[in-house]
Protein backbone atom coordinates (compact mmCIF):
# COMPACT_ATOMS: atom_id res chain seq x y z
CA UNK A 1 0.00 0.00 0.00
CA UNK A 2 2.72 1.89 1.36
CA UNK A 3 4.63 1.83 -2.59
CA UNK A 4 1.46 2.65 -4.34
CA UNK A 5 0.89 5.72 -2.24
CA UNK A 6 4.51 6.78 -3.37
CA UNK A 7 4.03 5.71 -7.08
CA UNK A 8 1.32 8.06 -7.20
CA UNK A 9 3.28 10.97 -5.17
CA UNK A 10 5.59 10.34 -7.96
CA UNK A 11 3.42 10.51 -10.61
CA UNK A 12 1.31 13.73 -9.62
CA UNK A 13 5.11 15.25 -8.95
CA UNK A 14 6.44 14.48 -12.46
CA UNK A 15 3.53 15.34 -14.19
CA UNK A 16 3.57 19.12 -12.12
CA UNK A 17 7.02 19.17 -13.19
CA UNK A 18 6.35 18.59 -16.43
CA UNK A 19 3.95 21.70 -17.56
CA UNK A 20 5.77 24.47 -15.15
CA UNK A 21 7.27 27.34 -17.19
CA UNK A 22 11.38 26.67 -17.05
CA UNK A 23 12.80 29.95 -15.88
CA UNK A 24 14.71 31.27 -19.09
CA UNK A 25 17.58 32.19 -17.15
CA UNK A 26 18.42 28.51 -16.57
CA UNK A 27 19.19 28.15 -20.09
CA UNK A 28 22.42 28.19 -22.05
CA UNK A 29 22.91 29.73 -26.08
CA UNK A 30 25.30 27.15 -27.89
CA UNK A 31 25.53 27.89 -31.16
CA UNK A 32 21.66 29.20 -31.92
CA UNK A 33 20.20 26.28 -29.54
CA UNK A 34 18.93 26.72 -26.17
CA UNK A 35 19.82 24.14 -23.76
CA UNK A 36 19.05 23.61 -19.71
CA UNK A 37 22.46 24.15 -17.37
CA UNK A 38 24.36 20.36 -17.71
CA UNK A 39 22.40 18.68 -20.41
CA UNK A 40 23.26 17.88 -23.54
CA UNK A 41 19.60 17.60 -25.12
CA UNK A 42 18.19 20.84 -26.81
CA UNK A 43 15.46 22.51 -24.36
CA UNK A 44 12.04 21.64 -25.17
CA UNK A 45 8.95 23.20 -22.90
CA UNK A 46 7.39 26.60 -21.72
CA UNK A 47 9.63 28.96 -20.45
CA UNK A 48 9.26 32.53 -18.71
CA UNK A 49 11.68 35.51 -17.43
CA UNK A 50 11.42 38.23 -14.70
CA UNK A 51 13.15 41.04 -13.79
CA UNK A 52 12.94 42.89 -10.59
CA UNK A 53 10.22 40.06 -9.50
CA UNK A 54 8.09 41.26 -12.72
CA UNK A 55 7.61 39.19 -16.23
CA UNK A 56 9.69 40.56 -18.94
CA UNK A 57 8.30 37.29 -21.71
CA UNK A 58 7.20 34.13 -21.85
CA UNK A 59 6.77 31.79 -24.44
CA UNK A 60 7.82 28.25 -25.77
CA UNK A 61 10.78 26.58 -27.08
CA UNK A 62 11.05 23.33 -29.14
CA UNK A 63 14.38 21.40 -29.88
CA UNK A 64 16.30 24.33 -28.42
CA UNK A 65 14.46 27.28 -31.17
CA UNK A 66 12.34 29.46 -30.20
CA UNK A 67 8.36 28.52 -31.76
CA UNK A 68 4.48 29.24 -31.37
CA UNK A 69 3.29 32.12 -29.41
CA UNK A 70 5.89 35.08 -27.80
CA UNK A 71 4.39 37.51 -25.55
CA UNK A 72 6.65 40.65 -23.87
CA UNK A 73 5.84 43.00 -21.52
CA UNK A 74 6.56 46.80 -20.41
CA UNK A 75 7.43 47.23 -16.71
CA UNK A 76 3.65 47.92 -15.52
CA UNK A 77 2.34 44.73 -16.81
CA UNK A 78 1.16 46.12 -19.95
CA UNK A 79 1.48 43.75 -23.41
CA UNK A 80 4.90 45.20 -25.14
CA UNK A 81 4.50 43.09 -27.82
CA UNK A 82 3.66 39.80 -29.45
CA UNK A 83 4.02 37.64 -32.26
CA UNK A 84 4.95 34.24 -33.10
CA UNK A 85 8.22 32.36 -34.03
CA UNK A 86 8.50 29.68 -36.64
CA UNK A 87 12.21 27.45 -36.02
CA UNK A 88 13.82 30.32 -33.71
CA UNK A 89 12.11 32.43 -36.49
CA UNK A 90 9.70 35.75 -36.27
CA UNK A 91 6.97 34.80 -38.67
CA UNK A 92 3.81 36.98 -39.55
CA UNK A 93 2.50 39.60 -37.72
CA UNK A 94 3.87 41.04 -34.54
CA UNK A 95 1.80 43.55 -32.61
CA UNK A 96 3.31 46.36 -30.24
CA UNK A 97 1.62 48.35 -27.49
CA UNK A 98 2.91 51.54 -25.33
CA UNK A 99 2.75 51.53 -21.54
CA UNK A 100 -0.52 52.76 -21.54
CA UNK A 101 -1.92 49.63 -23.66
CA UNK A 102 -2.25 51.81 -26.73
CA UNK A 103 -1.68 50.22 -29.89
CA UNK A 104 1.80 51.25 -31.50
CA UNK A 105 2.38 49.08 -34.76
CA UNK A 106 2.88 46.29 -36.61
CA UNK A 107 5.68 44.55 -37.93
CA UNK A 108 5.25 41.64 -40.50
CA UNK A 109 8.23 38.77 -40.85
CA UNK A 110 8.92 36.09 -43.04
CA UNK A 111 11.66 33.91 -42.19
CA UNK A 112 13.28 36.50 -39.58
CA UNK A 113 13.19 39.47 -42.21
CA UNK A 114 10.96 42.70 -41.63
CA UNK A 115 8.97 43.01 -44.29
CA UNK A 116 6.78 46.07 -43.66
CA UNK A 117 6.03 48.26 -40.69
CA UNK A 118 2.51 49.69 -40.35
CA UNK A 119 3.44 52.89 -37.50
CA UNK A 120 0.27 54.56 -36.39
CA UNK A 121 0.68 57.99 -37.00
CA UNK A 122 -0.48 60.35 -34.49
CA UNK A 123 -3.26 62.81 -35.62
CA UNK A 124 -1.89 65.76 -33.73
CA UNK A 125 1.26 65.77 -35.31
CA UNK A 126 -0.29 65.74 -38.87
CA UNK A 127 -0.70 69.60 -40.16
CA UNK A 128 -2.86 70.76 -42.98
CA UNK A 129 -0.39 74.01 -43.72
CA UNK A 130 -3.30 75.79 -44.91
CA UNK A 131 -4.34 75.97 -41.80
CA UNK A 132 -1.29 76.89 -40.80
CA UNK A 133 -0.73 80.70 -39.24
CA UNK A 134 2.63 80.48 -40.15
CA UNK A 135 1.92 79.87 -43.74
CA UNK A 136 1.26 83.54 -45.24
CA UNK A 137 0.97 85.19 -48.00
CA UNK A 138 4.68 85.78 -48.79
CA UNK A 139 5.51 82.20 -48.18
CA UNK A 140 3.06 80.77 -50.58
CA UNK A 141 4.78 83.01 -52.75
CA UNK A 142 7.97 81.77 -52.34
CA UNK A 143 6.91 78.38 -52.83
CA UNK A 144 4.93 79.45 -56.23
CA UNK A 145 8.79 80.60 -57.04
CA UNK A 146 10.29 77.90 -56.52
CA UNK A 147 8.50 75.69 -58.57
CA UNK A 148 9.36 77.46 -62.09
CA UNK A 149 11.83 75.49 -63.99
CA UNK A 150 15.53 76.31 -63.03
CA UNK A 151 17.77 75.83 -66.03
CA UNK A 152 20.51 73.94 -66.19
CA UNK A 153 23.81 75.38 -65.82
CA UNK A 154 26.34 75.67 -68.73
CA UNK A 155 29.11 72.31 -67.88
CA UNK A 156 32.35 73.36 -70.05
CA UNK A 157 34.27 70.57 -71.29
CA UNK A 158 37.01 70.64 -68.63
CA UNK A 159 34.67 70.42 -65.74
CA UNK A 160 32.51 67.60 -67.82
CA UNK A 161 36.14 65.50 -67.54
CA UNK A 162 36.57 66.23 -64.35
CA UNK A 163 33.06 64.85 -63.37
CA UNK A 164 34.27 61.91 -65.47
CA UNK A 165 36.93 60.98 -63.99
CA UNK A 166 35.81 61.65 -60.18
CA UNK A 167 32.91 58.77 -61.57
CA UNK A 168 35.45 56.39 -62.83
CA UNK A 169 36.92 56.47 -59.40
CA UNK A 170 33.68 55.77 -57.48
CA UNK A 171 32.60 53.11 -59.36
CA UNK A 172 34.71 50.33 -58.13
CA UNK A 173 33.82 51.83 -54.43
CA UNK A 174 29.61 51.18 -55.24
CA UNK A 175 30.42 47.63 -56.98
CA UNK A 176 32.24 46.58 -53.45
CA UNK A 177 29.24 48.01 -51.57
CA UNK A 178 26.87 46.71 -53.41
CA UNK A 179 28.85 43.07 -52.74
CA UNK A 180 28.81 43.68 -48.37
CA UNK A 181 25.05 44.06 -48.67
CA UNK A 182 25.62 40.06 -47.99
CA UNK A 183 26.61 38.87 -44.59
CA UNK A 184 30.44 37.16 -44.75
CA UNK A 185 30.76 33.60 -44.28
CA UNK A 186 33.09 34.12 -41.60
CA UNK A 187 30.11 35.65 -39.60
CA UNK A 188 28.24 32.29 -39.68
CA UNK A 189 28.66 29.60 -37.07
CA UNK A 190 27.15 26.27 -36.24
CA UNK A 191 27.03 23.04 -38.00
CA UNK A 192 25.12 22.06 -40.41
CA UNK A 193 23.01 24.51 -39.87
CA UNK A 194 24.80 28.38 -39.61
CA UNK A 195 23.32 30.77 -37.39
CA UNK A 196 24.04 34.44 -37.65
CA UNK A 197 23.67 36.57 -33.33
CA UNK A 198 21.42 32.89 -32.16
CA UNK A 199 19.45 32.85 -35.14
CA UNK A 200 19.39 30.39 -38.18
CA UNK A 201 20.45 32.79 -40.91
CA UNK A 202 18.22 33.56 -44.09
CA UNK A 203 20.09 35.79 -46.69
CA UNK A 204 22.52 36.56 -49.10
CA UNK A 205 26.43 35.23 -47.49
CA UNK A 206 29.87 35.49 -49.51
CA UNK A 207 33.21 34.78 -48.86
CA UNK A 208 36.35 36.60 -50.29
CA UNK A 209 39.55 35.72 -51.27
CA UNK A 210 42.90 37.39 -49.42
CA UNK A 211 43.21 39.07 -52.52
CA UNK A 212 39.52 40.77 -52.18
CA UNK A 213 37.78 38.83 -55.13
CA UNK A 214 34.84 36.77 -54.09
CA UNK A 215 34.97 33.07 -53.29
CA UNK A 216 31.60 32.57 -53.30
CA UNK A 217 28.24 33.60 -52.96
CA UNK A 218 25.17 32.07 -52.21
CA UNK A 219 22.04 32.29 -50.46
CA UNK A 220 20.85 30.25 -46.89
CA UNK A 221 17.16 29.50 -45.56
CA UNK A 222 16.82 29.01 -42.16
CA UNK A 223 20.83 28.20 -41.55
CA UNK A 224 21.13 26.03 -45.24
CA UNK A 225 22.25 26.55 -48.69
CA UNK A 226 19.33 26.84 -50.88
CA UNK A 227 19.21 27.98 -54.67
CA UNK A 228 21.77 28.95 -56.85
CA UNK A 229 25.81 29.00 -55.11
CA UNK A 230 28.45 30.78 -57.54
CA UNK A 231 32.18 29.55 -56.98
CA UNK A 232 34.74 31.61 -57.89
CA UNK A 233 38.96 31.44 -58.32
CA UNK A 234 41.08 33.82 -57.36
CA UNK A 235 40.71 36.17 -60.00
CA UNK A 236 37.24 36.06 -59.64
CA UNK A 237 36.27 33.60 -62.93
CA UNK A 238 33.55 31.21 -62.19
CA UNK A 239 34.77 27.85 -61.91
CA UNK A 240 32.05 26.15 -60.41
CA UNK A 241 28.14 26.83 -59.77
CA UNK A 242 25.67 24.57 -57.57
CA UNK A 243 22.45 24.33 -56.55
CA UNK A 244 20.99 23.14 -53.25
Amino acid sequence: MKKLILFASLTVLIIACSTEKVNFGQLQDRNGLFYLVNSDKPFSGEVVSFVNGKIEFEGIIENGLRTGRWVYYHPNGQKKQEGNYSEGLKEGNWTSWKENGQSDFVEVYKFGKNLKNEAKPDSASVQDPAKDPLVTSQTATQQTQQTEPVKPAKITPAEQKSKTEKTAETEPAKKMEKKEEAVLWQRLHGAPVKYLDGIPYTGAVVKYWPNGNREFYGYMHSGRKTGKWTYYDKYEHIKNIKYY
